[in-house]
């Protein structure tokens, strides 16, 4: 997993024609970005806004390939708090890369960017991340009846939330399990 890169758009533009059909389940505005040339400005774009400290985006990378990216976005600075993203494509799901390199980008934020809370919303219906966000010990918080629009659909998002003790509390309990 990387800082996202000018060097990376052709990559991500191969990822996202790859996965058109599968990520406009969720995510049809990845979609739009099919091609190099949108790719390129998507990249430079969050490269700005990371200098600023709007959003920060990483690509997953599996065998040199890349395979998903995840973002942090809507920043708090006054609140600590952030609310991530992420996808994966859909070859490359079930080998633990969304799970370890979420987990690798909420340690940062925690540690590093030193935020008390990171949100994630996902569609009622997207098993996979309910899946990565329990893993990773994030707690349910509820459901936002028809809050998004999607595909000319209202769908229903279920808000997680973690904390950064409930994080290191969590790496700390695993670590002693292991022991």
């Amino acid at each position: 997993m990387t800082p996202v890169a000018l060097a990376d758009a052709a990559g991500l533009a191969a990822l996202i024609q790859e996965n058109t059909a599968y990520l406009k389940k969720y995510l049809p505005k990845v979609v739009t970005l099919s091609s190099i040339a949108a790719c390129t400005a998507h990249v430079q774009h969050v490269i700005e806004a990371g200098q600023v400290d709007e959003l920060f985006e990483w690509h997953i990378f599996a065998n040199d390939k890349l395979c998903g990216a995840i973002r942090v976005n809507k920043i708090e600075l006054e609140n600590r708090k952030a609310s991530m993203g992420y996808y994966i494509g859909e070859n490359f799901q079930g080998q633990g890369l969304a799970s370890a390199s979420v987990r690798a980008v909420i340690g940062y934020c925690f540690d590093r960017l030193g935020f008390n809370r990171i949100e994630l919303q996902c569609t009622s219906t997207n098993l996979g991340s309910q899946m990565v966000a329990k893993r990773l010990g994030f707690t349910w918080e509820g459901m936002l009846r028809e809050a998004e629009l999607l595909n000319g659909e209202y769908v229903d998002l279920f808000v997680y939330g973690l904390l950064r003790d409930e994080f290191h509390l969590k790496a700390t309990t695993s670590h002693d399990a292991a022991i």
